[in-house]
């Protein structure tokens, strides 16, 4: 069968060009506060009709919104929200960057800095412990947030309903035998997560692998990145726990103050 021509691959087309379309109308109100059909039109080349489809089309998704006296289109909140989880982002991973040396020469293992990628969590940074029986940087590093203590510290910060659209199924796929594989279990765990202010993992992400991870908040209390200590897991008993979930708590606790976190925003399970 021939791979051109045809009513799919003019679909195919129509969809790229409808998607660069609307990018470029995105990025366009990097320059114009605001924009009428016509001139969008005229700035992509397009009849008035189609300017119009695709404006309505990211109005409906709050990318951009009209005001009903000029009919005018300015961005929305959704590519306002775009637009500052990408400077969040930029700004947890060079403001904790020190800290994550300095949380590696303190507690002599590996660190790691990871975000939320929706069902899945990934390292930005991270930072190698000086002793030589150690883990590998983590940096890139992709994986299921139920399965590791960075990806639960991630998930305690999401409310119910937040959590039932990641986790649609009752059933969670494991990448080993001690990954967490139902969903009631998860949440169970999130829970005392919230209430301790830490999570753990023990060999749920890889064998012989165990991490501590504490959740780093905004100004508005949302937790937008997990600062993790991970260690081989024959090294972690609940005494060394204790001790790495402090220090990684204080270090959290300083990126949070350098982002412009408010003080009066406490980790869960912090004494009053």
């Amino acid at each position: 069968m021939s791979s051109h021509g045809g009513p799919q691959a003019a679909g195919r087309t129509y969809l790229v060009t409808s998607v660069d379309h609307a990018l470029r109308l995105l990025a366009a109100f990097q320059d114009h506060p605001s924009l009428a059909v016509r001139e969008s039109a005229e700035l992509l080349g397009v009849a008035p009709s189609t300017a119009h489809r695709l404006l309505t089309t990211m109005q409906a998704s709050g990318f951009v919104v009209q005001d009903p006296a000029t009919r005018r289109y300015s961005s929305g909140p959704a590519l306002v929200a775009v637009a500052l989880a990408s400077l969040q982002r930029i700004d947890v991973g060079r403001v904790a960057r020190p800290h994550l040396s300095a949380l590696a020469a303190e507690t002599r293992e590996t660190v790691g800095l990871a975000v939320s990628e929706g069902a899945t969590i990934r390292f930005i940074d991270s930072v190698e412990g000086p002793d030589v029986v150690r883990v590998r940087s983590r940096t890139g590093l992709s994986i299921p947030a139920h399965s590791s203590a960075a990806g639960k510290a991630l998930l305690a910060g999401l409310g119910h309903d937040e959590l039932l659209r990641l986790y649609p199924t009752t059933r969670l796929g494991r990448r080993t035998p001690h990954s967490i594989g139902s969903r009631t279990v998860l949440f169970e765990e999130l829970e005392a997560v919230r209430r301790l202010g830490y999570a753990t993992s023990v060999e749920e992400s890889a064998p012989g692998l165990a991490s501590v991870a504490v959740g780093i908040g905004d100004v508005r209390g949302r937790v937008i990145a997990a600062l993790a200590v991970l260690v081989p897991a024959e090294r972690l008993d609940p005494h060394r726990t204790e001790r790495l979930v402090l220090a990684t708590r204080g270090r959290a606790k300083r990126i949070e103050a350098e982002l412009g976190s408010a003080h009066d925003v406490p980790h869960r399970g912090d004494p009053n």
